[in-house]
Formats: C-alpha cells, sequence, structure tokens
C-alpha cells in the first residue's frame, strides 16, 4: 500500500469509526511513513522518512486530523536507548499547505542548522504543522494548534523510530512561536514526553496589551520602502476569518493591500514578502485603523499559555532583527526570567532575524550538552 492510500484508508476508517459512536484514532499515533525524496533531505542524514500522524485541531480543542512532517536519523549505530531528538520548529513559511517544508528544499540556512546537529548526534524531528502538508488553512501564529501538532509529531515518532525520551524543542522565528507554545502545553497535553530543553531564537511575544505599532514597528515599516512583517498581517487575517466568515477583508486593509490578503492564501512566505517589497507596502499604506481591533480578538490565541518552564529555555536574540523587533524579543527574555524559568539569553549584535540562527549555535551547542551531562 503507497503514502496516500494508506492515509487515505486510515482516515476514511477513522471518518466511519466516529459516525458509528466509536473513538477516532487517538492524537499522536503514525499513520504512515515514507523516504524523503532527496532533494528534500539533509546531507547529514543517514536515512529521512516523511511522516503522517493523529492529532487534535488547538483551534478548535477537538476536530481529529492528520499532520505532517520529516524525521531525520543521524550517521553511525544508533546509541543505547537511542537518539537524543532535536525538534525542530520551522519559522514562517506560508499558510496554503503546498507550503510544508516536508514537501520542498530546505533554505541553504536551515540545512546548514540541522546538519550541525544530526553530525552531533541528534535525530531531528522536523514538524510541519497543522494545515501545511495537511488539511485546511494553517493559522498561523496560533499557540495552542502549533503546540498540539510539534508535540504529537514527537509522540508518534518516539514509537517509531530507535529515539530517546530526552528532547529538545529547537525553533525560531514563528518556530520558536512554537516551541516555547509546546513546551507550555507539554505537561498538559503529552505528559509522556521529556522535553528537558529548549532553544529559541527570533521569537515572537504577544501578550494582552500587543499592540499593530508593537509588531510592525521598527526597521522600514514607517519608511516609504515595504516592511517584510506584512505578510504576517496578512496571515493573520486570514487565520481569524477562516474562523469567522463575516469577516471582510477591506474593512481592514486599505485598497492596495486588499488583493494581497487574497493572494497570501496560496503565495508562501518569500515570493509574497518579494511582492510586499517590491510595491513597498507598510503600515502606513496597508493597514486601516480597525486592524487594531481584529488583532484585539486573536490575541488570546497568539498567546503562550505559561511563561513558567520547568527546563532550561535558551533564548538568542539578534540585535539587528526587523522581522520580529529586537525590542519585543527583549521584553519576551525578561518576562520569562520574571516567571521563575531557567533561562540562558544571548544577545547577538549585528545580526538579523536569518543570521542569529546559526551564529546562536556556537552557545546553544554547549547548552544542549550541559543538559544532557547533567540528565545521563
Amino acid at each position: 500500500m503507497n503514502k496516500l492510500s494508506g492515509s487515505v484508508l486510515a482516515l476514511s476508517l477513522s471518518l466511519a469509526a466516529t459516525a458509528q459512536g466509536q473513538s477516532p484514532a487517538p492524537n499522536g499515533v503514525l499513520v504512515d511513513k515514507a523516504p524523503l525524496p532527496e532533494a528534500h533531505g539533509l546531507q547529514e542524514a543517514s536515512s529521512q522518512y516523511l511522516i503522517r500522524y493523529t492529532s487534535i485541531s488547538g483551534v478548535d480543542g477537538k476536530t481529529h486530523r492528520e499532520d505532517t512532517g520529516a524525521v531525520f536519523l543521524p550517521k553511525g549505530p544508533a546509541p543505547q536507548g537511542g537518539w537524543p531528538v532535536v525538534v525542530w520548529t520551522h519559522g514562517t513559511i506560508g499558510v496554503a499547505t503546498q507550503c510544508a517544508p516536508s514537501l520542498n528544499p530546505r533554505s541553504d540556512r536551515d540545512k546548514q542548522y540541522l546538519n550541525t546537529w544530526l553530525s552531533l548526534g541528534f535525530a531531528v524531528v522536523a514538524p510541519d504543522y497543522a494545515g501545511l502538508g495537511s488539511s485546511g488553512l494553517h493559522h498561523y501564529l496560533n499557540a495552542r494548534g502549533e503546540a498540539w501538532s510539534v508535540l504529537d509529531s514527537i509522540s508518534a515518532s518516539l514509537k517509531n523510530f530507535p529515539l530517546s525520551n530526552k528532547i529538545f524543542i529547537v525553533g525560531q522565528s514563528q518556530g520558536a512561536h512554537a516551541a516555547f507554545a509546546a513546551s507550555g502545553y507539554q505537561q498538559s497535553y503529552a505528559p509522556k514526553l521529556h522535553v528537558i530543553g529548549t532553544v529559541l531564537t527570533g521569537t515572537p511575544y504577544i501578550n494582552a496589551d500587543t499592540s499593530v505599532s508593537d509588531i510592525f514597528s521598527g526597521g522600514t515599516s514607517t519608511t516609504d520602502a515595504g516592511d517584510p512583517k506584512i505578510p504576517y498581517a496578512y496571515y493573520i487575517f486570514l487565520s481569524a476569518a477562516d474562523t469567522n466568515k463575516s469577516l471582510k477583508v477591506a474593512n481592514y486593509f486599505q485598497k492596495d493591500a486588499v488583493a494581497d490578503v487574497e493572494l497570501a492564501k496560496n503565495l508562501c512566505i518569500t515570493p509574497l514578502t518579494q511582492h510586499v517589497m517590491d510595491n513597498k507596502l507598510n503600515a502606513k499604506n496597508t493597514f486601516l485603523p480597525n486592524f487594531q481591533e481584529l488583532l484585539n480578538t486573536q490575541l488570546a490565541s497568539l498567546r503562550y499559555n505559561t511563561l513558567k518552564i520547568d527546563h532550561p529555555v535558551f533564548i538568542g536574540i539578534g540585535l539587528q532583527d526587523v522581522n520580529v523587533p529586537t525590542a519585543m524579543q527583549q521584553r519576551f527574555a525578561q518576562d520569562v526570567k520574571a516567571a521563575g524559568t531557567p533561562v540562558a539569553v544571548h544577545e547577538y549584535a549585528g545580526m538579523n532575524h536569518g543570521e542569529t540562527v546559526n551564529v546562536s549555535l556556537r552557545d546553544s551547542v554547549p547548552f544542549v550538552f550541559k543538559i544532557l551531562a547533567e540528565k545521563p
């Protein structure tokens, strides 16, 4: 049975069971695995797989679904007890199914980063998130939606690959948001997982008082040039509109941006950002005043469920970050520390959003190995 037919059969059986009043398949169960195409793989992996697994929608808290991701195993024999695991939660790539990382070659930056962890003896589990590579629209920055899908990818992988239940959740940008959210939900949603560290770079921080200017400040957002953060606003609106069908894009965006929101449904982040920059779209010429009201309705779903994590958290901040304003990341680090989370904060002068990822390895690798040494 091939990958597609196996997934369809499993989903059909699950739906039939539900229709007959039976419980659907539990979350965190592998439905299918298949070799990942070489073009989508990593040089330091001995084997690599596309996986499909059961999950529960964190958006509505109840809908059973299937999500996708990838698993990469290091070269050489697995250690006794299995490979320790780096769970890679990726940055913003879009909200359409075809944007999923497992369906595309990874960027050179991400290849360098993930190959480093593989070469150091960590398996990599790389979830796509709900709606990427799977059915439905991806709800961008929905903290519970990201977290549940990520945690279920780990549970499914631990049961089917030679992996140790020694887990580090590692993310950048939206992935840092997903990583911290997953660490916050782990004890309540997936208590059998042993997450012993979280590593973050370029972390978004949304709280009850977050304003449009907090997100879309700095960089080029108040000039006559384009702002690379504008696609985030499109994705936030699309997520809101997927839940509330009565929302009208023309109530929140200026005329020149209205058509772009529709474009964002299918356009992945790189071409969408290029379009925004070419057309010099920024906060000044994109938003109507009502956009703050829309953002206010979404804040609860974008916020972390807790800032208190019971394991060490690494926070890397690029001091030239425009995509996630540096000041936002610094507030996040301060508040996480104040909440009682054991935190290691590292700032990188001259580094932008993307550059911080690999530069931070000089500090995050020792951070991870120190935790492993303390938890034999």
